[in-house]
């Protein structure tokens, strides 16, 4: 919660620093050629009208702005001085008029502003998450993201979907994937825990892995790969985890056609035949030592309560949920397992 109320707090301090510097970024040149003006008034009215220093600054000052304090004789002025001030006079009223364009035009749009907040808030970023692609597998990973309460930031390489993003408070960065390196480098990549790379093309994911770790060795990399010829390719330019999307959700629909039991799947090569699998107690008197020697038992769930260590006499109830790591032989052994013990009660 502390945290929390930190950042909100460092949110607004930003808002109120750079509010103003967004709109002066824009019309900084104006507003100095306006200063000159005001300074070449001065030295004018103090040559040709012999006026001290802080008297011809208050009249040069009025005349420009016309508020009309100080009013020179325009019969009498001699025709430099006349020339001069014609001069000011225009140079000054377009340099104000682009002021206040581009003071509306910085008002307005505030793509300037929230730019400059996103890299503020990126820079003091630390273990957070970054997104690279925000489309549909992107989205519901900042919705994750969000559930779990972790601090991230998307990138993404398409301009139209900024607006979009930073509308819905989302921190993101707009780049080209040529530009992944220093796009990730502004995303604070070198103090991030981890990296999602969900891009459409194999290859842009892969620059993305190789460009994060340029920065960060230590980060966690995670890529999903779209042709399964890629998924070697992908580990060695330094993914911690390769996703095969596609391989994953064919195998997971493929399995529950045959079992109701299949609950997840897992995205290492090492444990690709080996499943978890959610099996119902509905007879009593069935202990953990009857079904242990079948398959590895992960837990058990009972109502609110995940109990992890079972000892062999440890009575499972009805209503009781045992996950189990299985492939498909043993699927159909802790199967069958059970409607023998449920038989024999």
């Amino acid at each position: 919660m502390t945290n929390k109320l930190i950042n909100s707090l460092e949110d607004s301090l930003d808002f109120f620093i750079y509010a103003p510097y967004s709109v002066l970024k824009h019309i900084w040149i104006q507003l100095l050629i306006i200063g000159l003006m005001f300074g070449l008034g001065t030295l004018i009215f103090m040559h040709y009208q012999g006026l001290d220093f802080l008297t011809a600054l208050l009249g040069s000052v009025s005349t420009i702005t016309t508020i009309g304090i100080y009013a020179p004789n325009l019969v009498t002025m001699p025709a430099s001085e006349k020339v001069w001030l014609i001069i000011i006079f225009i140079v000054s009223v377009g340099s104000a008029a682009s002021v206040v364009q581009g003071t509306v035009s910085a008002a307005v749009k505030k793509e300037f502003l929230i730019e400059e907040l996103t890299l503020k808030k990126a820079k003091r970023m630390k273990n957070h998450v970054i997104v690279m692609g925000y489309k549909f597998l992107g989205k519901y990973i900042v919705e994750n993201l969000k559930a779990l309460e972790l601090e991230y930031i998307v990138i993404v390489r398409d301009s139209s979907q900024i607006d979009a993003l930073r509308a819905q408070g989302i921190p993101a960065i707009h780049a080209p994937i040529i530009h992944a390196f220093e796009a990730l480098r502004q995303a604070g990549a070198e103090r991030a825990c981890a990296l999602i790379s969900t891009f459409d093309e194999d290859c842009d994911n892969m620059l993305a892995v190789l460009s994060a770790k340029k920065l960060n060795k230590e980060i966690r990399t995670i890529t999903i790969i779209n042709k399964r010829e890629l998924a070697k390719g992908a580990r060695e330019s330094g993914a911690d985890i390769a996703v095969s999307v596609h391989d994953v959700l064919g195998e997971m629909l493929a399995i529950s056609t045959i079992s109701k039991e299949i609950t997840g799947v897992f995205l290492t090569d090492r444990l690709k035949s080996r499943h978890i699998a959610e099996f119902e107690i509905t007879t009593s008197g069935i202990k953990y030592g009857d079904l242990k020697g079948i398959c590895p038992i992960l837990m058990v769930s009972r109502k609110e309560e995940v109990i992890y260590d079972m000892s062999n006499d440890f009575q499972l109830l009805i209503g009781d949920f045992v996950y189990a790591l299985i492939d498909n032989e043993s699927l159909k052994a802790f199967r069958e397992k059970l409607k023998s013990l449920s038989v024999a009660r």
